[in-house]
């Protein structure tokens, strides 16, 4: 009876595993795409490190104020819809946010 117990409570862990490293793996991926995604399409504004130094244009940086002010379906919404002088993105939901991750990860401070 013990074996089967061992071999059960194996299994559960090798299962459990494999879930952990695939939501993990899912995480990096959407990470990554969202760099891929901010550096494609946000940072010619932006600048590469949030600083506001873009190519484009020299706007504000994603400073304490902006973070304080600004939620995740703020930022989302912004992204997607425009606001200001910032044009709308059109990205798919999943898209935007990994690009809202990535900018909190990267640039919340």
């Amino acid at each position: 009876m013990l074996n089967g117990t061992t071999d059960r409570a194996a299994t559960l862990g090798a299962l459990l595993a494999l879930a952990l490293f695939s939501i993990l793996s899912v995480t990096s991926a959407a990470a990554q795409d969202g760099k891929q995604i901010y550096n494609n399409r946000c940072a010619l504004c932006h600048g590469a490190d949030g600083d506001g130094k873009g190519v484009i244009m020299q706007i504000a940086p994603f400073g304490p104020d902006f973070w304080k002010a600004s939620d995740d379906a703020a930022i989302a919404k912004a992204i997607v819809e425009g606001k200001g002088r910032m044009p709308a993105i059109p990205l798919s939901p999943e898209e935007t946010k990994a690009v809202v991750e990535y900018m909190k990860a990267n640039f919340k401070k």
